[in-house]
């Protein structure tokens, strides 16, 4: 099961993001990857929505949440608001939201994966991390992408179901990537 805030992403709709191609082939959509993966007896379906919008039941229903979340260097982070309209979303209460959606939504064991841009000299260790009480850290990797950014592959285990009141938070300071489209851009 999929989800993603741009039908035209989901079905392979419209201009294709490639240089070499005007428009998406018939097979460039989320049934397709699936089906070239041999997997099409698993996939469920997909929707139009972002995490944070309450589509699903408060209960855990996925092993694995993976995700590489919009950073806003290509279009703004968008959130579905309560009247069904796109409004911003800043980066640091993206992810802070992912782990409370994935703290109710995983089950124990299960693993949630995401992708974190950072701006590297703002990055202090794991205490930048989003973290919650639910969850382990297992992995955090760094895929550079200059002198100035890179990206974190961040792979944490639910230990635990979420409480009543538990909610993601940030030790240290989250400037490392809560400010990154901003930083991103800035002039050195």
């Amino acid at each position: 099961m999929g989800s993603d805030i741009d039908l035209k992403a989901l079905h392979g709709w419209g201009k294709s993001t490639k240089a070499t191609e005007t428009a998406y082939q018939e097979n460039q959509n989320i049934a397709g990857n699936m089906e070239s993966y041999s997997l099409s007896n698993r996939y469920l379906g997909c929707y139009s929505s972002d995490f944070s919008s309450g589509l699903l039941r408060n209960t855990p229903l996925f092993d694995v949440i993976l995700t590489d979340p919009p950073y806003g260097i290509r279009e703004a982070s968008l959130k579905v608001n309560k009247d069904i309209k796109n409004s911003q979303f800043s980066l640091s209460e993206q992810f802070l939201e992912l782990l409370n959606f994935a703290a109710t939504h995983l089950v124990i064991g299960g693993r949630l994966a995401y992708w974190l841009p950072i701006i590297r000299d703002l990055y202090q260790g794991e205490v930048s991390l989003p973290q919650h009480p639910v969850f382990k850290l297992i992995h955090n990797c760094e895929q550079v992408f200059s002198r100035k950014s890179s990206r974190r592959l961040v792979v944490m285990l639910k230990t635990r179901e979420r409480n009543e009141g538990e909610n993601s938070f940030v030790v240290g300071d989250s400037s490392s990537h809560g400010q990154y489209r901003h930083l991103y851009f800035a002039k050195n």
